[in-house]
């Protein structure tokens, strides 16, 4: 807690501040902030919040003494009692103030003549209403004068003391009837201009003009009246807008087509109507009169409208159907006519055709679709207005406010009762669904006789190809999943992925109609179902046993995808479902098709372990051990290890195009260790000759290169290659124990005898040698890739980025979390590369600019993703500094505010996201200039006759306006320096703002421009962008404009240039001479607040300082880059506009330079990347997308070990240091 003391003294430093220095513009932090952002926040908000506290006790005491005269009797009273003596809602508290019962009738009457006998002044004698209530505080009446009688035993403002004169109540009346009349006028006309396809308003200015006109009527009227008015009108509009699109029909359609592709094409423009409605509802009332209106305006009409059109179309239906089921059975059929005699007779002979029930089901998804707009947006209602109180003054701060009264008897009919003001929960009323109802029957049958209809034909097509010979199962593509990526497949059998598209289709109709009534359509949908997908699964097991005897073995991946997605589909279906409805989904299929995913799983591994044991591993040739004989010369390793090479290779590549990439690891992971088994036990028996050792180290040579290589692709991290857990009984640890056994297998059979007698002659035994071997192996396969300082601190060696690298490349699937985890690796290494050894660090400065390219989106891409990621603020800067360096680029950052000029991608995002911290300051600088007014009158839009003006009754003290223009008074020189002092109180925040990695860069950009010094000294290279771009844009009223989404007033645009100056003065780029306007506000400013900018600057600079980033660091460094750390990166990314597509877009250019990358990335040679500045990068492009999964190649797959060739040779002279490789056996036994 703060001393009182100290609460003072801060309240005496915080009284110099401008009124407008405490307000919030809406400044979001970039990324996840950092400690020292969140701090700083925490302050800034702590010093704005007692800002607040001053402003409002300073603001309540002037005008405590504006109410002097009225209040000089009464004794002191505190604020909250002022303020609740101003409140609207306490009336009865004020003091009535008498005016003269003729004054105000001439007053009246001259108003009432005017509207009457002339055109066009209804805008002024508004304005001059709003003034005379604003400057004099008169209350003019807007209830009903009998309601106030009865509850209030005094008179209201500007009324006489006596009762009110019929002639007052009828003229007033008169006054506000034409008022309103051209107040709704208006809002009509923006509503017809909403309708028309050649709308000449935005939504962005249709809003703050329908908030001006309430905001006018509510000074005339009640707000139910208001509203329910308004409500009209927004009832006419939403029903001329489906008529519109109901009549506009271009392609000749007719019954359901015709209202489903009414409503669809109606729907976006009913969702804007309503959005904008809500934003303008927002600011004059509560949100539960916000969805009550919504509901009357928009639900119920267009479920009233729906009704109409539903029953029209259900009687043309009726007759068309039972015309057609008249001619026959065969017509009926060809229609698709769905529905047995029996229904036909109790549904008064109607039934829907296929095609009606699509419509339909169309029909039903738009509706759902709106639904969802709908509570999106209603969701946000009650955030809106933060303030909890309907904004029903126009403007001005009112002297003395009375509640409103309406001296209007009974002007004109009553308005219905739509809106109440009401503390009710009020929830959305979605009355659509009631217009289905009749439909109920036909629905719930067409939809089972449909699916069952297109799943007899899907099986029955399937049949007859399989009957035809043709045995390997036709595939179709999937473009879209019900689950993750990683347990999604990628290609199903079509006659599975045909039904499951039908059974998407009609969803909708199950989710829309699952309660009540109308649950009839969804229990036909999920019996059917259950029917069809029980049928699938059937179908889908007699053809997995039908392998190998009549089908190839590739079927069964695809056979296994297709299990999967029907698993998939159902599981989805129920989550949908079970939200929607109360009924029992047990009839869907779910452990049934689990049951099927787990069979096939297992015939799929076991048939592949049969396929090696029974065939692929019977070589007698190759395993005649005894044979004084080399194996072809000893030239080569046996047929049976190349061709499980092969067989494994095959198996990988139908695995990775069709299973989903859990399955796929898990599968080929299985089959990798238990053929290992086998060899284990094979070469662990053998007892070669002397000619056949070479054989049996080739072939365990051949063995143990081929596992490596498949280590890769059944890994998902590298934890999971370099330390699995044996406890958790993981494959990954089964085959790093047969392969050590393989090793040891190789080390005793192929070893010298010499070598080995030494090593266990005279040698003592250790039980504990063999213990902890793990990944032995590797680093004796691999030796440059997998060094003992790899396994000892991955993250610093040499070979951890092609590690990681060959897990993200070797993969199933696209690995965002490893994508990322590639990408901040190593100082961003895998991006050096990248962009090192392609033409973007090569000067096209000679050639003609060109639109982006592939490497330009690839650079976009770059910027897109480590500009957002705080917790490593230098990655942005490492991966750029090469490029920066050769292309000369460093003194674009001092130029950067100048956008006149050609600038490359780079920097084009980098000014975007400079522009974008500065836009709600500039947006709070318009809004600050907009409302100011010299005087509490405003020019009235039209002079008003000098016979009115002199009618104003004098007690009201009215004073009319000069209608002269003056020059720039003291007053608007008050209001610059409040806006250059509310930039230099923002600063701090717009710098905290864009994210560390940006910062950062402009901290190591600075320190490259040296030449620049003297110019940046005072602000730091960052605050002299920052100020400059803002300058620039103060000076464009376009840009504010657009920003604003407002027109400038004249005023304003001087302002805000002259503020501008202000600015160019203190950063010291005017340009020519100053005036001395500029110079005197600075003065003052300096006066006022001495060294107070300097200090503001000196804050925001230290936010770009080395402490920062290296605070930012402690929480992030790369060796603390944990799976949790990064999958919460990824999170953030992911939710940012582009995220997904970028992070996509960096991993296709990955694949697409595989084999650049490998070889940079090979231990020893990552040092030469200044070397060589421009190679063969090739840059994702739509024209260049990688096909990860390309067909498989016998000859290729044959010859080759994955990216290395096979090389017989090599294997067979690989040399092996025995005298290091023995003694780890030593405990072995010597039998």
């Amino acid at each position: 807690m703060k001393s009182p003391r100290k609460l003072q003294k801060e309240k005496m430093e915080l009284q110099g501040h401008f009124l407008h220095d405490s307000a919030f513009p809406e400044q979001q932090l970039g990324g996840i902030p950092s400690e020292v952002d969140l701090q700083n926040l925490i302050r800034d908000t702590e010093e704005k919040l007692n800002l607040n506290a001053c402003s409002i006790d300073q603001n309540l005491k002037d005008l405590q003494a504006a109410f002097g005269d009225s209040a000089s009797s009464e004794s002191l009273i505190s604020p909250l009692e002022f303020l609740q003596g101003l409140s609207q809602r306490n009336y009865c508290t004020q003091k009535r103030v008498a005016t003269g019962h003729r004054e105000l009738l001439e007053f009246l009457l001259g108003m009432q003549n005017l509207l009457k006998m002339e055109e066009g002044h209804e805008e002024s004698v508004l304005e001059l209403l709003l003034n005379i209530s604003s400057q004099c505080g008169v209350a003019f009446p807007t209830i009903c004068l009998a309601s106030l009688q009865e509850h209030s035993p005094i008179t209201a403002l500007s009324m006489p003391c006596d009762e009110l004169a019929l002639e007052v109540q009828e003229a007033w009346a008169d006054v506000r009837f034409s008022l309103r009349s051209h107040l709704l006028g208006k809002l009509q006309l923006i509503s017809d201009q909403c309708q028309s396809e050649g709308e000449s308003l935005s939504s962005a200015d249709r809003v703050p003009q329908k908030l001006h006109f309430l905001h006018q009527l509510l000074f005339l009227y009640p707000e139910t009246k208001v509203l329910s008015w308004y409500q009209q009108l927004q009832i006419k509009a939403v029903l001329g807008v489906l008529q519109n699109y109901e009549r506009c029909s271009t392609g000749g359609e007719k019954g359901f087509d015709r209202l489903t592709l009414g409503f669809r094409s109606a729907l976006p423009t009913l969702c804007s109507m309503l959005r904008e409605d809500i934003k303008v509802l927002n600011g004059i009332t509560e949100p539960h009169n916000i969805l009550t209106f919504l509901n009357h305006a928009y639900l119920n009409t267009v479920a009233k409208e729906l009704n109409v059109l539903m029953v029209k179309e259900i009687e043309t239906a009726q007759k068309d159907n039972c015309t057609h089921s008249s001619k026959g059975g065969k017509t009926s059929s060809k229609k698709s006519a769905v529905a047995p005699q029996d229904l036909l007779q109790r549904e008064r002979n109607f039934y829907l055709t296929s095609h009606q029930l699509r419509c339909l089901t169309q029909l039903t998804s738009t509706f759902l679709e709106m639904e969802q707009i709908v509570e999106d947006l209603a969701t946000n209602c009650g955030f809106l207005n933060c303030a909890g109180e309907s904004v029903r003054n126009v403007k001005g701060v009112l002297k003395k406010v009375s509640d409103d009264v309406e001296v209007m008897a009974a002007e004109d009919k009553a308005a219905p009762d739509l809106v109440l003001p009401s503390t009710e929960v009020v929830c959305l009323e979605f009355g659509w669904r009631a217009t289905f109802r009749d439909l109920v029957p036909q629905m719930a049958h067409c939809v089972k006789v449909v699916l069952d209809d297109v799943c007899n034909k899907s099986l029955e097509q399937e049949e007859a190809a399989y009957a035809s010979g043709f045995t390997s199962t036709i595939t179709a593509h999937l473009t879209h999943t019900h689950g993750s990526e990683k347990d999604s497949p990628k290609m199903v059998a079509k006659f599975c992925a045909d039904v499951v598209e039908q059974l998407d289709v009609f969803l909708p109709l199950a989710v829309a109609f699952g309660q009540d009534v109308l649950q009839a359509v969804c229990s036909s949908f999920v019996e059917v179902c259950g029917r069809v997908s029980c049928s699938l699964l059937a179908r889908l097991e007699e053809r997995a046993w039908a392998v190998p005897a009549s089908a190839p073995l590739q079927n069964l991946p695809v056979l296994l995808a297709s299990s999967s997605y029907i698993h998939q589909t159902l599981s989805h279906y129920e989550e949908l479902l079970s939200e929607a409805t109360r009924m029992p989904l047990t009839l869907l299929p779910i452990q049934r098709s689990q049951e099927v995913v787990a069979t096939l799983h297992d015939h799929l591994t076991s048939y592949s372990l049969h396929v090696c044991a029974s065939s692929v591993l019977q070589d007698a040739e190759s395993h005649y051990w005894s044979d004084p004989r080399p194996f072809y010369e000893g030239e080569r390793c046996s047929f049976s290890v190349h061709m499980w090479h092969y067989f494994l290779a095959g198996l990988r590549s139908d695995l990775w195009s069709t299973v989903g990439p859990v399955q796929c690891r898990q599968v080929l992971a299985r089959v990798l260790c238990e053929t290992l088994e086998l060899f284990v036990q094979r070469y662990s028996r053998a007892c070669p000759s002397y000619k056949r050792v070479n054989q049996i180290r080739a072939d365990l040579t051949a063995l143990l290169l081929c596992v490596e290589r498949l280590m890769w692709c059944v890994c998902e991290s590298v934890e999971e290659l370099l330390r699995p857990d044996e406890a958790l009984g993981s494959w990954m640890w089964s085959i790093h124990s047969l392969c050590n056994q393989l090793l040891g297998t190789l080390i005793i059979l192929t070893s010298p005898l010499a070598e080995l007698n030494r090593i266990f002659e005279g040698c003592s035994r250790s039980q504990d040698e063999l213990k902890g071997q793990g990944t032995k192996w590797l680093t004796i396969m691999n030796p440059e890739l997998f060094t003992p300082e790899l396994l000892r601190d991955f993250s610093s060696s040499e070979g951890s980025s092609l590690c990681l690298f060959e897990i993200l490349v070797s993969g199933p699937d696209y690995n965002p979390t490893l994508l990322l985890q590639n990408i901040l690796h190593k100082d961003c290494l895998l991006l050096q590369i990248l962009i090192s050894y392609s033409g973007l660090s090569v000067d096209k400065t000679d050639e003609p600019p060109d639109p982006l390219s592939a490497g330009d989106e690839f650079l976009e891409a770059v910027f897109a993703i480590l500009s957002s990621i705080n917790s490593h603020p230098r990655a942005l800067f490492q991966a750029l500094e090469s490029y920066l360096d050769r292309r000369h680029l460093w003194e674009h950052f001092y130029s950067l505010a100048d956008s006149s000029k050609e600038e490359l991608v780079l920097f084009k995002c980098i000014r975007a996201i400079v522009f974008e911290s500065t836009a709600s300051l500039q947006i709070q600088l318009v809004k600050m200039m907009q409302s100011y007014k010299e005087l509490p009158g405003v020019l009235l839009p039209q002079q008003l006759p000098e016979n009115l003006l002199s009618k104003i009754p004098k007690e009201w003290n009215y004073i009319p306006q000069d209608p002269k223009i003056n020059e720039f008074s003291k007053s608007n020189m008050n209001l610059v320096m409040q806006g250059l002092s509310f930039v230099f109180t923002q600063l701090q925040s717009i710098v905290a703002s864009l994210p560390l990695p940006l910062r950062f860069l402009f901290n190591m950009a600075e320190k490259k421009l040296s030449q620049h010094a003297k110019q940046l000294r005072p602000s730091g290279l960052l605050l002299w962008v920052l100020l400059l771009c803002l300058n620039q844009n103060l000076e464009n009223g376009e840009i504010l404009e657009c920003l604003s989404k407002q027109t400038l007033q004249r005023g304003a645009k001087e302002c805000l240039s002259l503020l501008a100056e202000c600015l160019q003065v203190s950063l010291g780029q005017q340009r020519g001479v100053p005036k001395p306007l500029v110079h005197k506000i600075l003065q003052r400013l300096e006066e006022k607040r001495p060294k107070w900018t300097s200090m503001q600057m000196l804050k925001a600079r230290k936010l770009c300082c080395e402490s920062v980033f290296e605070r930012a660091e402690d929480r992030g460094v790369p060796a603390e880059l944990t799976e949790q750390k990064i999958r919460q990166l990824l999170l953030e990314l992911c939710h940012r506009a582009g995220g997904s597509q970028h992070l996509r877009r960096i991993h296709h250019s990955i694949q697409l330079n595989e084999d650049i990358l490998r070889t940079v990335l090979m231990p020893g040679k990552t040092n030469a990347l200044s070397e060589c500045p421009l190679g063969p990068v090739v840059f994702f492009s739509e024209s260049s997308i990688p096909n990860k999964h390309t067909p498989f190649n016998p000859i290729a797959e044959f010859n080759s070990i994955g990216h290395r060739h096979f090389d017989q040779a090599a294997v067979m002279e690989r040399e092996w240091d025995w005298a290091q490789l023995l003694p780890a056996y030593r405990n072995m036994s010597h039998i």
